[in-house]
């Protein structure tokens, strides 16, 4: 049984669903699986609801995916939360959507597939074989049961056929790529002069009218910042573990209440061995009744159901080891065989039970024999455990407190003595944070700036710097923007207009040097002229060492010059005009059946096939009926 599913599991299957799967996951969230009339909708799609609570709880999973990515590199101030839940909505919507599709499109994923893909999916496996406690234990960590996973699953194998129907039908010809890797690998011979933006400013001297004139046309350009400095109060998580004490009793019924859970753990999952008798083209049912009815016969004339396992069985992988399945957690093999288990005791054969592999004949080997580790060994851990338990519910007491206070307070004094918290001063701090201190999370400057806030001078909101630490902010200090001085901001004005003069002599010579280049000149003449250099650049590529990329950018950009000869100007990154001479183009080398051809075909027909998916979707999109609730609220 097990053997046979293993042989008709699909590698690529695997590692694709594995994908989609943990993104999904964490994407939709896991308490989605059975919608509660109770909550308030947010969207709806198709006639098909999504409610708050499921928007909620994707959001989060969405959040964590994102901690346990990132790692001691996350930083929450990178999260806006609107942001983060409109994407997620959207993806949510996008879900629905698909899978309204292929239920319309008669599309569906089969058990038997299902199995196959868990039994081969790397994360459920040990030393290169599916481990049903891995499994067991990773589905329980998704905060999931068996069956609520194989659902999960299905829907996800389900969205990537359909995507994979439709980004896989795309294809690049050989004539088009031969054609692409040409125009990638062609060459130009270049040459150009440069006119040098450093000589025009140093002889530019602006006048003081010039620079009163351009001090009061841009005195938005010259207004100090605004800023605010505020008063907070912190309530951190580390600062309530100092005051909490564990008491001895209190760790003997953790300690007397985990020894339970691992015994009854233990006991539900006992070792079973099977011997299967399939059913189907090869053997009919009425076959398989007597072949098992043989079997219990032999089973009551004493003989081992070891040896008849071997004999008999028509599962492989079972059969070699005499029946044995190991330790058989409930919920994997369905609910006919977790009855027929539950009612057997250590040495007892069940009777046949039906199943979908077909008939099977169990016994229960042994049950777990518990290790009971002493309280000595695991004091410190549960007396840990414990105290982060106390530290967590009291944090989240006093977060809830601090915010209903803050939000009645007139000032943060009260919220201050009620929790025996201390008011801190920030320093000064404009729209777009700072560099130290409590601003350099984006929500402080945002709430501080609020209207709210600012304004009406109440307390902020809540603001959750990180799990551990949450603040409050009112305003102590508003710092309107004020006109800086023009002797401040002279020297700033001078090299503003020395750039801004220097740049229209600088186009303005260049396009007289154009002119006439156009008109016939030869560009060694007019640059002699000028007493500028020339540079040559022969068979230049589209990242030639020692050219300027803005150069090399707009030669690439030129007309093919024929049999004459093609200009054109572009300004530099340092403010510097070139004028070039395109003289020749050569074709890139085609080579129809390498490697690198082959891969930029197929990255080419794998960025077609997303923007046809992301197509199909939108046209999804028009055609259904999409209703989002929650900006109606």
């Amino acid at each position: 049984m097990l053997q046979s599913m293993r042989d008709k599991a699909k590698s690529w299957v695997t590692f694709i669903v594995v994908g989609i799967i943990a993104f999904m996951m964490a994407i939709t969230g896991l308490e989605t699986l059975a919608p509660n009339p109770n909550n308030p909708e947010v969207a709806s799609v198709n006639g098909m609801d999504i409610t708050r609570a499921e928007l909620a709880q994707a959001v989060d999973q969405q959040r964590r995916m994102l901690v346990q990515q990132m790692g001691a590199q996350f930083d929450p101030a990178m999260l806006d939360d609107e942001l983060l839940q409109s994407s997620v909505l959207n993806s949510l919507i996008d879900r629905q959507l698909l899978l309204s599709s292929a239920e319309d499109q008669k599309m569906g994923v089969g058990n038997a597939q299902i199995d196959q893909i868990i039994l081969s999916m790397p994360q459920f496996q040990q030393n290169g074989r599916f481990d049903k406690d891995r499994y067991q234990m990773m589905v329980r960590s998704y905060g999931m049961s068996p069956l609520q996973f194989r659902d999960v699953l299905r829907d996800e194998t389900l969205l990537q056929q359909v995507r994979s129907g439709i980004v896989n039908t795309e294809f690049v010809t050989q004539k088009e790529l031969m054609r692409l890797q040409s125009l990638e690998g062609q060459t130009r011979d270049l040459s150009w002069v440069i006119l040098s933006a450093e000589a025009v400013r140093n002889s530019i001297s602006p006048s003081e009218e010039n620079i009163q004139s351009y001090y009061e046309t841009n005195q938005s350009q010259f207004m100090t910042p605004e800023q605010v400095v505020v008063d907070y109060v912190v309530l951190n998580k580390k600062d309530l573990a100092s005051n909490i004490e564990v008491s001895d009793d209190d760790i003997a019924a953790e300690y007397e209440f985990r020894i339970e859970q691992l015994k009854q753990q233990s006991g539900n999952n006992p070792h079973v061995s099977v011997i299967l008798i399939q059913t189907g083209e090869s053997r009919s049912f009425d076959e398989a009744t007597a072949r098992a009815e043989e079997i219990i016969g032999k089973l009551n004339a004493g003989e081992s159901f070891e040896a008849l396992a071997k004999t008999y069985s028509d599962d492989p992988m079972t059969a070699e080891k005499g029946g044995d399945l190991g330790a058989v957690a409930p919920g994997f093999l369905g609910d006919e065989f977790d009855e027929a288990v539950a009612e057997l005791s250590v040495g007892e054969v069940s009777a046949p039970i039906e199943t979908d592999y077909g008939l099977q004949i169990l016994t229960v080997t042994s049950k777990d024999d518990v290790s009971v580790p002493t309280l000595a060994s695991m004091r410190s851990e549960i007396e840990a455990s414990l105290k982060q338990s106390e530290v967590d519910s009291l944090y989240l007491e006093q977060v809830r407190e601090l915010a209903d206070i803050s939000f009645e307070a007139s000032d943060l004094a009260q919220p201050a003595e009620q929790l025996g918290l201390s008011i801190t001063t920030s320093e000064a701090f404009g729209k777009s944070g700072s560099d130290a201190g409590i601003a350099t999370d984006p929500r402080v400057p945002a709430a501080a700036f609020s209207e709210d806030v600012l304004s009406l001078g109440a307390n902020s909101e809540l603001i959750e710097l990180t799990p551990e630490q949450s603040l409050v902010l009112r305003v102590k200090e508003h710092r309107k923007p004020e006109l800086i001085p023009l002797d401040v901001v002279r020297e700033n004005i001078v090299v503003a207009l020395k750039r801004e003069d220097a740049a229209r002599e600088l186009a303005a010579r260049s396009e007289a040097m154009l002119k006439g280049l156009q008109d016939g000149a030869m560009l060694n003449v007019v640059a002699a002229e000028r007493e500028l250099e020339v540079t040559t650049s022969e068979k230049a590529t589209r990242n030639q060492a020692g050219v300027p990329a803005q150069l090399l950018q707009a030669a690439f950009k030129m007309p093919h010059p024929g049999d004459n000869v093609s200009y054109d100007t572009v300004e530099l990154a340092n403010g510097d005009y070139a004028v070039i001479s395109l003289s020749a183009i050569y074709p890139g080398e085609v080579v129809g059946d390498s490697q690198q051809l082959k891969g930029l075909g197929q990255f080419i027909a794998a960025g077609n096939g997303q923007v046809m998916f992301e197509e199909y979707l939108s046209s999804l999109k028009a055609r259904g009926k999409v209703d989002i609730l929650i900006n109606d609220e």
